[in-house]
């Protein structure tokens, strides 16, 4: 009798302990709901200075406008892979997204410049990109690089990675540039906050 009491005390600590941790988890979006490092090595070939996104919370679907500035030290090889790293954080405690049909989530992006190939034979880029005077083709030759209001659509994430992550939430973010050795040249983490769109009829986000 006794011993059945102190397991069900112990049973009921647990629970508001648990609940405890996620109260506090979710004071925590009352912080800055975005923020950002250059996390590249000391020798690193591009350097990030600058990096803001807006609106904050990111809302999905909707439109996201990136300003970022920074500098390339020196010529990047044609051999070039992004690896994109995301763990969502539940009550507090990040876990690593997979990759999603090698679009979302933790994925590799394997040599971009072959994706990036039609623009180069034309030597001309998207007129968006080129109103920002981005390059977006190989090889991405050393020098600064700045642009404002990069106008970006975030689409609603549907299928299973949509019921898989639930969207909503915060969320840590780290995207790397690789040479053809998987030598990192690049580094930027982000944390950032996702909500979705509001359906009501009366308030619209």
């Amino acid at each position: 009798m006794w011993g059945c009491a102190c397991d069900m005390r112990k049973l009921v600590l647990c629970v508001l302990l648990v609940l405890n941790t996620f109260v506090l988890a979710r004071r925590k979006r009352n912080e800055p709901e975005f923020w950002y490092n250059d996390c590249g090595s000391a020798n690193r070939s591009v350097i990030f200075n600058n990096l803001l996104l807006f609106p904050t919370p990111i809302i999905t679907p909707g439109t996201l406008y990136i300003s970022m500035s920074g500098n390339i030290t020196r010529d990047l090889p044609r051999k070039l892979s992004i690896q994109l790293t995301v763990h969502k954080y539940w009550i507090g405690i990040p876990f690593m997204l997979p990759c999603f049909n090698n679009q979302i989530g933790s994925c590799l992006y394997e040599d971009i410049c072959d994706n990036l190939a039609a623009f180069e034979r034309r030597r001309r880029c998207p007129r968006m990109l080129r109103d920002y005077k981005i390059q977006c083709y190989c090889p991405f030759r050393a020098g600064t690089f700045s642009f404002k209001n990069l106008a970006v659509n975030i689409p609603k994430i549907g299928g299973f990675a949509g019921a898989f992550v639930k969207v909503r939430g915060d969320y840590g973010v780290s995207i790397k540039v690789l040479d053809e050795f998987m030598t990192e040249l690049g580094c930027v983490e982000m944390k950032l906050s996702l909500k979705k769109r509001h359906k009501g009829w009366l308030f619209r986000i």
